[in-house]
């Protein structure tokens, strides 16, 4: 009797993906074939969009050989911009260039369109299109895509010459700087390059959860722990760990991590023995971690552990001279990417460019000209077309910087540097605990968590998961 074998069907997979572009960020969603993907403000939705103008359950895409989107009878409606290129013959401003759809009704969408859910602007693009190829066949250049301030330089030379030693590296910097390009320099241009470079960006796990990623578990280790599992570190192994965030790293966590620095050991969850690493760590912040060392917020021996060399990457509005050439190359980049011919950026653009004051920095900047690209108009891109974001209310500031990577100003909490004007008598007689700290910190600024985040010198939302940990009621606004 033949044994009878059985195929399985290979696993679905799409050509396309969709990148929903927010503020001062964008975020890619890969798009499976055969799949029904919602879109909306509501959190059961697989594309969420927290944005007052999209409606809780907005729009659907039918995903197979082709794109199609379905409007789900929301508020402010569902737009689509043809991209150029797929109607050539048609004028920018003829009605089936911006197609409002009739709610429950499909239309087809084509890599390079647009979609307007409410104020959110959507794009559908292939998948894996390389943005910058390389027709020499040599290897591509390591490093940042322009390099022409002089501090820049100098940064990046001296990354260069760290790179060739195990030295522990800190990179500081506000938020969207660059802070992950030049870690990932560092590890391209070093002996470890042929291998593992681990990304984690400590902000974005729980403690327990970070815990078990980094370092491991055995079996039987807790509840569900099934089979024994390495830890991203162990599996990085005499490759490169870039920790993203440290700031916000638990102090249970720091001194885990203190003795994987000093002893180039881990140790899973549950086990009893550890285990021999050799990886290299880089790190990023965008707060002083000095200042979090003094307010008891980050352990000073891991402090001096990671910072071999501390690396300062200057904010955006401090090198002018790289924001035109910066535009044009992520206009290139764009546009290579999605199939569209690059527009022509005005000196009314360029000029809008170079007096705004960038506080999403290179991150904000890429965001912008990819939202021109798409809304520019007979190849050419004006002053109209870059889009730049109005300062946010003070109560709306959920991640502002603690740390500028030039100018600190803010301090937390020391009598001797009050900070925003605060007397120095009222914070010299603060409680040393931070559950104390927190609450006079509200008390001072009339309950606004912005102001008090300030204060002591921690992010808004990171202010929030100390209200939750410590159990403390929310102030309500007025």
């Amino acid at each position: 009797m033949s044994e009878l074998h059985t195929q399985r069907p290979p696993a679905p997979t799409s050509r396309f993906e969709l990148v929903v572009y927010m503020r001062q960020q964008s975020r890619l969603y890969p798009l499976t074939a055969g799949s029904v993907v919602e879109i909306g403000r509501s959190s059961d939705n697989q594309v969420q969009i927290d944005d007052p103008s999209v409606s809780r359950h907005h729009a659907r895409l039918h995903v197979n050989g082709e794109v199609q989107v379905e409007d789900l009878g929301s508020a402010n409606g569902t737009s689509l911009v043809r991209a150029s290129k797929t109607r050539p013959e048609a004028d920018e401003t003829d009605a089936s260039a911006n197609q409002r759809l009739e709610p429950n009704q499909l239309a087809t969408v084509v890599p390079g369109d647009v979609l307007r859910v409410g104020a959110v602007i959507l794009v559908l693009q292939r998948k894996g299109r390389s943005s910058l190829p390389s027709a020499s066949g040599e290897p591509a250049y390591i490093g940042p895509a322009v390099l022409v301030d002089p501090e820049m330089r100098r940064v990046y030379d001296l990354a260069t010459r760290a790179a060739a030693r195990d030295i522990s590296v800190l990179v500081l910097g506000e938020t969207g700087v660059g802070k992950e390009v030049m870690a990932e320099t560092i590890h391209r241009r070093s002996p470890r390059a042929e291998h593992p470079f681990l990304r984690l960006n400590c902000a974005a796990l729980p403690e327990s959860l970070l815990e078990g990623e980094l370092f491991g578990h055995e079996r039987g280790a807790f509840t569900g722990a099934h089979a024994a599992k390495a830890g991203l570190i162990e599996s990085t192994d005499r490759g490169s760990v870039f920790l993203d965030e440290i700031g916000e790293l638990p102090l249970g966590t720091q001194a885990k991590l203190l003795r994987v620095l000093e002893e180039r050991t881990v140790q899973r969850l549950g086990a009893t023995k550890p285990r021999h690493v050799n990886v290299r760590f880089i790190t990023a912040t965008n707060r002083d971690l000095a200042r979090e060392v003094r307010a008891g917020r980050f352990r000073g021996d891991l402090y001096y552990r990671i910072s071999g060399l501390v690396v300062r990457i200057p904010a955006l509005r401090q090198r002018p001279s790289e924001i035109q050439p910066m535009a044009e190359h992520f206009l290139r980049e764009f546009c290579a990417r999605s199939g569209q011919q690059r527009p022509y950026l005005s000196d009314e653009a360029i000029e809008r460019l170079q007096s705004y004051d960038w506080p999403g920095n290179v991150r904000e900047l890429r965001n912008v000209m990819e939202r021109a690209a798409l809304l520019s108009i007979e190849g050419h891109v004006g002053a109209e077309q870059v889009m730049l974001e109005p300062p946010l209310p003070e109560d709306e500031l959920e991640d502002a910087d603690d740390f500028d990577a030039v100018t600190k100003v803010t301090t937390v909490l020391d009598p001797e540097h009050p900070a925003h004007g605060e007397p120095a008598e009222a914070l010299s007689s603060l409680p040393p605990t931070e559950r104390d700290r927190i609450i006079r910190a509200l008390e001072s600024c009339g309950g606004n968590q912005t102001r008090a985040a300030k204060l002591l010198g921690i992010s808004r939302r990171t202010l929030i998961n100390r209200l939750e940990q410590f159990q403390l009621p929310r102030p309500k606004k007025g």
